[in-house]
């Protein structure tokens, strides 16, 4: 049977189907009413449209569909913020980006493993690293280039994320950056003082514009509007001013930012000395203001605009005194040779312009650069900046693509600007002037980050790129931890490079999360770390990038690495490992049980319907999501893939030893681990803790007997029960402090049934007399099949409000501390 899951929505259950095999995949299809935008996953591949679905399943297909539509996805992220979606060039003209969410996403390239690029995760946490990644940081802010030399040359500044770390491999994809020509790189370590951070922000509206030249034809027309209704009109020099009555024909000209170089027809009166003359007169001019107004009615008002115009250059003679006629009035606005003007997004204390030109050999292109301050509404609030120059071919032997960065400092300070730019000489085949890109500049200096690691990268571009490329600047980076010494018992803040699980938790806890020292139990986090019989199953590699993720979530991400536990025990944080224990850390019997909630479940099936385990891990080699896979079969535990897999991706696991460590401990917990026990206990239920293995005699199971310890002579005990013994029986003893012994093999005494003998160690016991000890030894007796099933292992404690403690269990089993020994 094959077996199918489909998910409906996220975080509910998947429905499960198993098909005959044989039958063919694409025909039941068909018959089934899925969601158009539905992806399917056969046997861990995404199919795409080239697939083939027309197949005969079989036993080992696993097919997954996700009936999930993206649409709605991509109708809620829309791109609203201008400095995300805009372009972040690197070294092609244009990028692209697949979509504007990408820019906004909370998993950092660290984590996704697929597609890793550096991008901005604008108002994103930064990255929170521990152990060994490799490490794609975050752009900072917009790529930064300019034209040296006729070389581009682009700068990005990007970080790694929170804290100090050492930085090796540095790579550009799977190449070494140090061997690519023209690349250089810097790191910034937390409180460096940068000395300059050029941060440059793009013209949106600049994209390659062709200028052209003054043989070139202007006669293209961008927009006109014309109207009767001429209220009133005067005409003084060059200046004049021509009020009409309000219409939508004229809201692109009310709008538009000004000054703007129009044609303006109206019919005037000129007072000549030969005469008057009335007649229709086409000028050119300068619209440099439009006002809105009103007849001041109170119900339904007439509403006028009223434009100011200057730079009067008319074809015909118009004396001061001349007369505006209410007859027409018409605005043009023509292409002309003057590109632009463009504005710039964001304010800055200087303006770049980049040019670029197709030039013959020994050719120029000449060009007027104007640029001017402007307001929130465009207007220009300073006067215009003029700037003549040329890109020039000094080649004597070819034509050849000539760039240049022009950088102007404004006498008018930091604000928003506007340029417009003009060539000068005519254009020819071997002569076309482009503007390339715009920049609005701000420089920074002396900047300090106290708690980021960045990097500055700058690179030489390829002139003439084949595709479009994302950035994909990345290195292996070690996070640097404090630690704790186990034998002075005193944190040690000293930052080094750690793979330790327990550094991470340390460092998390007292310096990310700012907590008190004596809120953790080092001591034992830091025992287990020493206790593990190798240190690769201690590493933990992986990058918190989300600052949703509470604290206590975190610690158990890093401990779940290493199979610890960490749960709260009397408000200090502890921790426990998932391996085989000694000894148990209590005997619990019917004297320290309440009934009530006494419950023991057993799965007839491995738990789950589960018949192996799929291990998610990253792989050091190839950076990418890889799988280990056993399946549970009639003749033992093999490595292949189960049909039902219970999966698991373990966060911060770059190693396979420890990989495969986890999946052969999760593999035998299907095998050996079906039972589940549920019980309330009195007061001794609050010295056991989760992780720790406790003994409990089951109740209603007479071959499982309990009771206290009255008296001992030798090794001979005196017991509160009559002890039936049937084959080779064991015994656990508990001390005066609730500690078991280990099993000890037990006799019956000829003189009594009510005693054992057995040799145990000389320990101190709690013989009850009703008034300094009321808390008596107790002891637990059975077979040894029967002693092993009275182990299990706490998964969960609850405190209830009358005192009593309601516990958790699982099956216990002797989990190796290693499992690849």
């Amino acid at each position: 049977m094959a077996l199918l899951e489909i998910q409906h929505l996220p975080g509910v259950p998947k429905e499960r189907i198993e098909l005959a095999n044989g039958s063919n995949f694409y025909t039941w299809l068909e018959q089934q009413a899925f969601d158009r935008d539905i992806a399917i996953v056969i046997n861990g591949v995404l199919a795409d449209e080239e697939t083939e679905l027309s197949f005969e399943l079989t036993e080992l297909h696993r097919i997954q569909i996700f009936n999930q539509p993206r649409s709605i996805v991509s109708d809620i992220l829309s791109p609203v913020f201008k400095l995300v979606t805009k372009v972040f060039s690197f070294l092609a003209p244009k990028p692209s980006f697949s979509s504007a969410a990408d820019n906004n996403a909370k998993e950092s390239p660290n984590n996704k493993l697929t597609g890793q690029t550096n991008i901005a995760r604008t108002y994103q946490a930064r990255p929170d690293i521990y152990g060994q990644v490799r490490s794609f940081p975050d752009l900072i802010q917009q790529s930064m280039f300019e034209f040296t030399d006729n070389i581009k040359y682009v700068t990005e500044w990007m970080n790694f994320g929170i804290g100090n770390y050492t930085v090796e491999s540095v790579r550009y994809s799977e190449s070494s950056l140090g061997s690519i020509a023209g690349a250089s790189y810097q790191f910034y370590p937390p409180g460096t003082v940068i000395p300059e951070i050029i941060q440059g922000f793009e013209f949106d509206d600049v994209d390659g514009q062709e200028v052209l030249g003054p043989n070139e034809s202007n006669s293209e027309q961008v927009a006109t509007a014309t109207t009767n209704d001429v209220v009133s009109g005067t005409i003084t020099g060059t200046s004049a001013a021509v009020k009409i009555v309000q219409s939508s024909d004229f809201d692109y000209f009310y709008d538009i930012p000004k000054p703007l170089p129009v044609q303006v027809t109206v019919n005037v009166t000129r007072h000549l000395a030969s005469g008057d003359v009335t007649e229709n007169v086409t000028f050119s001019a300068s619209l440099d203001a439009a006002t809105e107004s009103d007849d001041s009615s109170v119900i339904d008002p007439v509403k006028y605009f009223t434009f100011q115009l200057s730079a009067i250059n008319s074809p015909v003679e118009i004396p001061s005194g001349s007369t505006i006629n209410n007859t027409i009035f018409t605005l043009t606005e023509n292409k002309g040779n003057i590109s632009g003007p463009y504005f710039a997004a964001i304010e800055g204390d200087e303006l770049w312009v980049h040019l670029q030109a197709q030039l013959g050999k020994r050719e120029g292109a000449d060009f007027l650069l104007e640029y001017w301050a402007v307001n929130d509404d465009n207007d220009r609030i300073s006067p215009t900046y003029s700037y003549s120059s040329y890109v020039f071919n000094a080649s004597d032997s070819r034509a050849d693509y000539i760039y240049g960065t022009f950088k102007f400092t404004p006498p008018y300070g930091k604000a928003r600007y506007a340029f417009q730019l003009r060539k000068t000489n005519n254009s020819s085949d071997s002569n076309l002037l482009q503007i390339a890109e715009a920049h609005s500049v701000t420089r920074r200096t002396n900047v300090t980050y106290p708690n980021d690691t960045l990097v500055k990268v700058t690179v030489r571009a390829t002139e003439q790129a084949t595709s479009s490329r994302d950035r994909k600047y990345n290195a292996l980076v070690t996070r640097h931890t404090i630690s704790y010494d186990i034998n002075t018992r005193i944190v040690d803040y000293t930052l080094r490079p750690s793979r330790s699980f327990a550094d991470a938790v340390a460092h998390e806890w007292l310096v990310i999360g700012k907590q008190p020292a004596d809120t953790i139990d080092l001591y034992e986090l830091y025992s287990i770390y020493q206790s593990l019989p190798d240190p690769r199953l201690g590493y933990f590699d992986y990058t918190f990038d989300d600052e949703d993720v509470s604290l206590g979530n975190r610690i158990e991400t890093i401990c779940n690495a290493a199979r610890v536990i960490a749960y709260w025990d009397d408000g200090v944080l502890t921790f426990a490992r998932d391996e085989r224990k000694e000894y148990p850390s209590a005997v619990f019997n019917r004297a320290n049980i309440v009934a009530d909630e006494y419950k023991i479940s057993y799965d007839m099936t491995m738990p789950g319907g589960y018949d192996g385990v799929e291990i998610e891990y990253v792989s050091p080699k190839t950076n990418k999501k890889t799988y280990i896979r056993y399946r549970i079969t009639d003749t033992g535990i093999v490595e292949q893939a189960a049909l039902s897999p219970l999966k698991i991706s373990l966060s911060g696991c770059r190693n396979e030893y420890q990989a495969k460590d986890r999946a052969l401990l999760e593999v035998n917990r299907l095998v050996s681990s079906r039972m589940k026990m549920n019980m309330k206990t009195l007061a001794d239920g609050e010295y056991v803790s989760p992780g720790e293995m406790i003994v409990v005699a089951d109740t209603y199971d007479t071959n499982q007997q309990a009771g206290y310890i009255v008296a001992r002579n030798g090794n001979d005990f005196d017991t509160s029960e009559q002890i039936s013994f049937a084959g080779d029986m064991y015994v656990r003893v508990t001390d005066s402090i609730g500690n078991s012994t280990e099993k000890i093999r037990a006799y019956p005494r000829s003189d009594t049934t009510f005693g054992f003998t057995a040799a145990v160690p000389n320990i101190t016991l709690n013989i009850f007399d009703g008034y300094n000890v009321q808390s008596p030894s107790r002891y637990v007796i059975a077979t040894t099949a029967e002693m092993e099933a009275m182990r299990w292992r706490v998964s969960d404690k609850k405190p209830n409000s009358d005192g009593t403690f309601s516990l958790t269990c699982d099956e216990y089993f002797d989990a190796k501390p290693d499992y690849n020994v």
